[in-house]
């Protein structure tokens, strides 16, 4: 898969995740495209350091298996309050 699919995919596993929820899928298919890219050749030094880092935080997370996404609805929207 080419490196810029690979980052597209690592972007949208983290905006899924971070607005419904890690699922064990998510961050099983979030750490296999972060190891792939941290390891391409052609990689900027700092931004596979960054990739290694967020991996790193990754490899702790732990869900189980039968873990679903949940609606997360925003706080703020057009028409709406927050108190």
């Amino acid at each position: 898969m080419p490196l810029e699919l690979r980052l597209a995919a690592v972007i949208h596993l983290l905006s899924s995740s971070a607005l419904r929820g890690a699922t064990h899928h998510k961050t099983e298919a979030l750490r296999a495209h972060l190891r792939c890219v941290a390891a391409s050749d052609d990689l900027n030094p700092y931004l596979r350091n960054t990739l290694q880092e967020v991996l790193g935080g990754w490899e702790a997370v732990h869900c189980h298996p039968a873990s679903v996404p949940v609606d997360a609805y925003p706080l703020t929207g057009p028409g709406w309050q927050t108190h």
